[in-house]
């Protein structure tokens, strides 16, 4: 460990790890209540896109490496074996996530948004084992456009207004890619890879809790921040290496983490299970 690579050490995992959470976010900045002081309102920032911390109530900042050294009033060797264990982490952490690829399709033509009425996506929906769908504020019926050609699709909106649009012939994203998410006031989160695995859960168990769809495992890594603030989260990812990887880094990082896999451990994924039933 040199002290080039333990900047690159993403703050609020060493702020998690010391027991100190978050208080709400904003944009690419996480708010704390700062290690430094006694407050009630949160002072303690950190901008996940620069990986920079300040405290405006102490009036100083700085990265990782710097914010171990103040807060534990250790010398440079120190915090350095300190964050060695924390590399070994974000090592593993690179392995599993990778960025979309290069060609995916963003392309935003969208002309028209509208509740599920065509009888091809209803029985796409079917054949897929949806049947209850009315009340998914997010699942629409889009009518879109690409190089002059028009098609129509199922659109799951995330949360930058972008669309994950499935049908028989189409699987991209249109707009933004990000997550989904759908907060009910609880202290119960359920992760899900994709929206048919979402909606295949509330098929067979409605419960009032938290969800987040990442409409892709990339975009776990920048929605790890969303995960502090949860008694329990219960995770539905692919039966697959990038599944396993993911499931087993969000267990050794919390806790509170529970692997739902175990109701569909013959299968690759939960809309799988429910359409072979």
């Amino acid at each position: 460990m040199n002290a080039k690579k333990a900047k690159t050490i993403p703050i609020e995992q060493v702020l998690y790890r010391m027991g100190i959470k978050p208080q709400k976010t904003s944009g690419d900045d996480i708010w704390y209540l700062s290690p430094f002081t006694t407050e009630k309102t949160a002072s303690f920032k950190v901008n996940q896109k620069i990986n920079k911390w300040y405290c405006h109530s102490s009036g100083f900042g700085g990265n990782t490496l710097d914010f171990v050294i103040k807060k534990s009033g250790c010398s440079i060797s120190e915090a350095l074996t300190y964050l060695k264990d924390f590399d070994i982490f974000f090592s593993f952490q690179k392995q599993i996530f990778k960025a979309p690829e290069e060609d995916e399709e963003h392309v935003d033509h969208i002309e028209k948004i509208k509740p599920i009425q065509h009888i091809a996506l209803i029985q796409y929906l079917k054949d897929r084992g949806i049947l209850k769908y009315e009340n998914e504020n997010c699942l629409k019926e889009i009518h879109y456009s690409i190089k002059d050609k028009k098609y129509f699709a199922l659109g799951f909106r995330n949360d930058s207004g972008g669309f994950e649009v499935r049908s028989k012939y189409a699987k991209i994203c249109l707009g933004i890619k990000d997550i989904t998410t759908v907060f009910n006031g609880s202290k119960v989160l359920r992760v899900f890879e994709g929206f048919f695995d979402y909606l295949s859960f509330k098929q067979i168990q409605n419960c009032n809790s938290d969800y987040m769809i990442l409409n892709s495992i990339s975009m776990l890594e920048k929605s790890l921040h969303l995960l502090f603030n949860y008694e329990k989260i219960e995770l539905f990812l692919d039966n697959d290496l990038q599944g396993d990887k993911a499931t087993e880094l969000l267990k050794n990082q919390f806790k509170n983490v529970i692997d739902g896999r175990i109701k569909y451990k013959n299968h690759k994924d939960l809309n799988e299970f429910i359409t072979a039933k």
